[in-house]
């Protein structure tokens, strides 16, 4: 049933980091401005060229630059390139810049296309600033040239329903959820002036907020938040809801990225906060046999690529499987005597290594590939 909060807004009494708003994600280019002038699109466009901000590290081919992979298309070409956070909202593009070769239809289309590409290119860093209530973003470059982008609205809100929290990602470390298979979260379709409430638990409070509906295709504005004021005790259960709290609260608004895979009663869903943290949960509650303690540990010997295993128990012939960070099975075998698994043919950037062990759980570890 659902529960009755008194309004709060968040002040925790332990350190968060102030972060910018997430602007990780898809975003469409509206219009540009460029020497006091706007440039719309050209009439003769139909699919509006895009940008695309990932949250996985990885390195530039051939390079020794290290940043998060980012990706778009122009009117007739793509390009890919890579970024580095700034402060005072602001990222720099690493001076690695691939484009498509291909003709445009038009004079107009080729202008405006190389504009765009120009502005992301120019040296110096590129300033961000969100305006229309957080749903779109302006891109400035060093000579002020400005890209305006926006997200359209999906047509469906695949959120809505109720989702179990499995696991939370946060700085590269698995929060496995081994305390209650009910911790939920759930998100109302009913929308008044604009947005939807959404409410859940934890460990030991419960919470609820609103957020705006219609959302956009894989990306949602979380408007407000509010816990309950129960003291957790000192101990896993109680440091476990506290990141799970960091994650869901770190901004007084934010905006949430998220990927679902599966369908019907096998859907997981993903939400990554401004920080990267991820939630992972489930349209089903977890198996009675994930609440059992962790017994495998990873090492990751990043001179020589090998992943090593360290268990309590023996995992010879145990099944393993490696995903990237958007679910794609890139390599599965079965673990041999010495328990470590070779990484040297993975391109750079964070994976997710799961474990089957001779019981039939599984045990989830997310490393990063350099």
């Amino acid at each position: 049933m659902k529960q009755s909060y008194a309004t709060l807004i968040l002040f925790l009494c332990f350190t968060i980091v102030i972060n910018s708003q997430n602007f990780i994600g898809n975003w469409n280019v509206i219009s540009i401005e460029s020497n006091g002038n706007t440039i719309n699109l050209p009439s003769t466009v139909t699919t509006p060229p895009n940008i695309e901000f990932h949250n996985s590290f990885s390195s530039a081919p051939l390079d020794q630059y290290w940043g998060r992979y980012i990706y778009g298309n122009g009117i007739c070409n793509s390009f890919t390139s890579y970024f580095e956070n700034e402060q005072n909202n602001a990222i720099s593009l690493i001076p690695y810049f691939e484009t498509t070769d291909n003709t445009c239809a038009t004079t107009e289309e080729t202008d405006f296309e190389n504009l765009y590409f120009s502005i992301l290119q120019e040296p110096g860093n590129l300033t961000y600033s969100f305006t229309n209530d957080l749903h779109n973003l302006s891109i400035i470059n060093s000579l002020g040239d400005i890209i305006n982008l926006g997200r359209e609205d999906a047509p469906t809100n695949h959120l809505s329903g109720e989702w179990f929290l499995h696991s939370i990602w946060e700085f590269d470390i698995l929060l496995e959820n081994t305390f209650d298979p009910n911790l939920n979260i759930f998100f109302s379709d009913d929308i008044i002036n604009g947005q939807s409430e959404f409410y859940g638990n934890s460990t030991c409070n419960g919470f609820n907020g609103t957020y705006d509906n219609p959302i956009q295709p894989n990306s949602f504005i979380r408007r407000s938040i509010a816990w309950t004021l129960l003291m957790c005790e000192p101990n896993a259960a109680g440091s476990f809801e506290m990141s799970y709290i960091q994650s869901l609260s770190n901004i007084p608004e934010d905006i949430f990225t998220f990927e679902i895979t599966g369908s019907g009663s096998d859907a997981m869903l993903t939400i990554y906060n401004s920080n990267g943290s991820e939630l992972n949960y489930g349209r089903q509650t977890l198996s009675i046999n994930s609440f059992t303690e962790q017994k495998t540990k990873l090492i990751t010997d990043v001179s020589n690529h090998i992943l090593q295993l360290i268990s309590d128990v023996p995992l010879v012939n145990n099944p393993y499987a490696i995903y990237d960070i958007s679910g794609r099975l890139m390599t599965s075998a079965d673990l041999d005597e010495s328990q470590n698994i070779e990484i040297g043919t993975l391109a750079s950037g964070s994976y997710i290594l799961k474990i089957i062990s001779s019981q039939n759980q599984t045990e989830s570890f997310k490393f990063l590939k350099r």
